[in-house]
């Protein structure tokens, strides 16, 4: 995200939340765009709602450990992060009833930096 001088501005989420190191945890995919759920759903299942086959094998979930990273998956995961939008909880605006959501690449790149997981 660019300012008015020039120089990009790290995401600051409205209401912070802790998150495990994956972009895909805790929601929904539904026409390009990813919605919160707050659970355990690993958006990359798609055919029904599906735990994180991490969470449910007592692993941390973590991307960059996840079966769904690799050269097979490759084409589908560009298209998701150039193109999608994702709608995380805590960006969305205080006193807003409705909002556009991000791009998924900026969630991706969000998420990725975090040092923190849910306990």
């Amino acid at each position: 995200m660019l300012s008015l001088f020039g120089k990009k501005k790290e995401l600051e989420p409205v209401t912070p939340k802790q998150r495990y190191p994956c972009p895909f945890y805790g929601f929904h995919m539904a026409m390009e765009m990813l919605m919160d759920q707050s659970g355990n759903q690993c958006a990359l299942i798609t055919k029904s709602y599906s735990p994180c086959k991490m969470k449910i094998s007592n692993q941390t979930p973590n991307w960059n450990k996840c079966q769904f990273v690799g050269e097979k998956n490759r084409k589908a995961l560009e298209t998701i992060t150039d193109n999608f939008i994702i709608f995380p909880d805590e960006f969305f605006p205080k006193g807003a009833k409705s909002w556009k959501g991000m791009a998924f690449k900026d969630w991706q790149n969000y998420i990725m930096k975090q040092e923190t997981s849910p306990k």
